[in-house]
């Protein structure tokens, strides 16, 4: 049962924009109502439970004290000073997205905030890996046209485990929160579904977490925890594909390999390289992952050229020679990914 969230402010203009956009994006959580007036919200409120109000009204405004169960948060136009006292403030004037992060953030902390948000229950879900003992063959830019192309299809959550990972430049997006506050809360067992939505973010229809901010915080976590923490997400969470980009994430990856139900395995032919990978193979034999290994797909893709702006990074990817590759390799090959339940 979706969360109602009332957005009250005195520009119709502003509401009304603002409550279409939740529900055009925020799809599985909120349901948004806009009210300009203290008595429409009133009377809505007492045939209504209003889980979450958004608000640019004063903080003193009468209405926002009648509310008592729900959870207040405060639309501010001064960008400096906010959060004072017990009163939740957000800036008024940012991007959509980025409002929902913040209203996520806060509401993750009520108490009812666990009580739903039970994921797709029998939906077909599956992690798709990528993955090689190969540097530089094309990891990252594999897994991201993956990503952007299943995504024109079903809900996909790209996640890279890579320690340095040009997002920030290549993407051009900043952001407050990623994958290291989440792991956080996985750890003091306070993960749930509302911290996951605080956090991600969107490019084209896939939605991408941030990676981690200090190479530091993988030695936080091990490898089981951090294939449980896979699991977790596709498991409460309403995305059917979870795209991983195991970058560098070498230290005992088979627990992460093995959550996965296929791996591509981007590969070179020189002897280092080659090398490298009979390595990694008899290390996989050694740790009776023999199963696992039968899930491996090694591909030669082909190489990143004629990027000229960091900018159109993406857009190269997915209309460039590697979305074509992708486009070529998916075909057809969706029944690599069942469960072996044969889900």
């Amino acid at each position: 049962m979706k969360k109602i969230m009332a957005v009250y402010d005195e520009d119709p203009f502003y509401a009304e924009r603002l409550s279409d956009y939740v529900n055009r994006k925020e799809k599985g959580v909120f349901e948004a109502q806009a009210f300009t007036s203290r008595e429409c919200l009133e009377e809505f409120a007492r045939t209504n439970e209003v889980d979450v109000l958004l608000t640019g009204v004063p903080k003193d405004t009468d209405a926002i004290g009648e509310l008592k169960n729900t959870q207040k948060i405060y639309l501010t136009e001064d960008r400096e000073n906010r959060n004072s006292g017990d009163l939740r403030e957000i800036y008024k004037y940012q991007s959509g997205d980025d409002i929902i992060r913040e209203v996520m953030a806060v509401y993750c902390e009520h108490p009812d905030a666990k009580s739903v948000f039970p994921g797709l229950g029998n939906r077909k879900k599956r992690i798709i890996g990528v993955y090689s003992p190969v540097g530089r063959c094309g990891k990252t830019s594999l897994a991201l046209s993956i990503g952007q192309i299943l995504a024109k299809e079903e809900k996909v959550l790209f996640i890279t485990l890579d320690l340095f990972t040009g997002f920030s430049h290549l993407i051009d997006e900043q952001w407050k929160r990623d994958l290291s506050d989440l792991l956080y809360y996985y750890k003091q067992g306070r993960f749930h579904i509302l911290r996951l939505n605080s956090v991600v973010y969107y490019l084209g229809d896939m939605a991408w977490l941030p990676p981690i901010r200090y190479p530091d915080d993988y030695s936080q976590v091990t490898s089981e925890e951090m294939a449980d923490f896979l699991v977790k997400i596709l498991e409460e969470s309403d995305y059917t594909t979870i795209v991983l980009d195991m970058g560098t994430f070498d230290r005992r990856v088979l627990p992460v390999l093995n959550v996965c139900q296929a791996v591509y395995m981007p590969v070179k032919e020189d002897p280092i390289s080659q090398a490298k990978i009979k390595e990694f193979e008899e290390y996989v034999d050694e740790c009776g992952g023999q199963r696992v290994k039968e899930r491996f797909y090694k591909l030669h893709v082909p190489l990143m050229t004629g990027m000229h702006k960091m900018e159109h990074f993406p857009q190269d990817l997915l209309w460039g020679d590697m979305g074509d590759f992708v486009r070529g390799l998916l075909k057809g090959q969706r029944g690599l990914w069942k469960n072996e339940n044969g889900d």
